[in-house]
């Protein structure tokens, strides 16, 4: 399991060789063989022994901000110790075999973005006509996909181009069709005047967890990547193979949503900006954390999305250690 740590003052220690979770007179002893993460949202006291325990656990400890984007992470250096797979790695990003990997990561993206269209019109049998267009255009743009030739230095131009003409498509009818205050005109990461842009991008920040911890489980550089640009502190590989998954993160909000499930997770600032309380943080973690060990249908195959996300990356790994230049 994944354990918040989102009290403030709370502390982390270790008794017993079990993790001791101390907030004011609570006490929590917890075994590491129950534990999968710590995820820490705001201020609190991690002693070395305990962080030491985790590490030797192989259990990742991701420090968020109140937002939910992931700051800094703690893991054993055994992660960085495989040079001769990044090297690999490397050759492999620069390569055809790189290039179409991406393109199927992108093909997967769309086409549940228009499953995500179809479930809306399903849910409002008045968007079925809107939902008919959108879902014709991204098809026409998946069949583009498929005619750009990898071999030319424009090939990734050209796919961020169509998948940016689909995303045109996709949020503009997610966005003015979702209930108040969940409806929005654009996809913002910064300052948002609606309540649906803060949970989607808190909810894409636990997802970037999830693939970050798979990749340097797997031995891979999370900021060697493909599609997404390369720079200080940019894990770009993490971008790309969250790309495909984005879709299933809006699905599980959307669904929350129409629900009911997250009345009031957000409050409005003097600006109008809409920024997420505690309990829709709360609320956030806990939707996110049950869909991720939920069985799913996803790329024809049924198991939990954490074991989908770890499918694609072993998927990559094995292309890659198998890839000879």
């Amino acid at each position: 399991m994944q354990i918040i740590l989102d009290t403030y003052g709370l502390s982390l220690s270790v008794r017993n060789n079990c993790f001791l979770i101390s907030s004011g007179n609570e006490k929590r002893l917890v075994h590491p063989s129950r534990v999968s993460s710590f995820l820490v949202t705001m201020p609190c006291r991690l002693s070395t022994p305990a962080i030491l325990l985790a590490v030797s656990n192989g259990i990742a400890i991701t420090i968020c901000t109140r937002s939910g984007h992931p700051e800094a992470k703690l893991w054993s250096p055994r992660f960085l110790n495989t040079a001769k797979l990044r090297r690999k790695q490397y050759a492999y990003t620069t390569c055809i075999a790189g290039r179409e990997w991406s393109k199927t990561m992108i093909k997967l993206k769309l086409n549940s973005q228009a499953k995500n269209l179809k479930f809306l019109a399903d849910r409002k049998p008045a968007l079925k006509e809107e939902v008919t267009k959108s879902s014709a255009e991204i098809n026409r743009l998946l069949d583009y996909i498929d005619r750009i030739d990898f071999t030319e230095t424009k090939w990734l131009k050209n796919l961020r181009y169509f998948e940016a003409s689909a995303a045109q498509h996709y949020w503009r009818l997610v966005g003015v069709k979702l209930p108040a205050p969940f409806n929005f005109t654009h996809r913002v990461k910064k300052d948002p005047t609606d309540s649906f842009n803060p949970c989607i991008n808190y909810l894409y920040g636990m997802l970037k967890n999830q693939v970050e911890t798979g990749i340097l489980s797997a031995g891979l550089d999370p900021a060697l990547g493909f599609m997404h640009r390369d720079g200080y502190n940019l894990p770009s590989l993490v971008f790309d193979i969250m790309e495909p998954f984005r879709p299933l993160t809006d699905r599980l909000l959307i669904e929350s949503i129409l629900m009911g499930k997250l009345k009031n997770v957000a409050a409005t600032e003097e600006n109008n900006e809409h920024k997420l309380t505690r309990d829709g943080r709360k609320k956030l973690i806990q939707v996110f954390n049950e869909k991720l060990h939920k069985t799913m249908l996803f790329n024809n195959k049924k198991t939990s999305l954490l074991n989908h996300i770890l499918m694609a990356i072993g998927q990559l790994s094995k292309k890659i250690r198998e890839y000879e230049t």
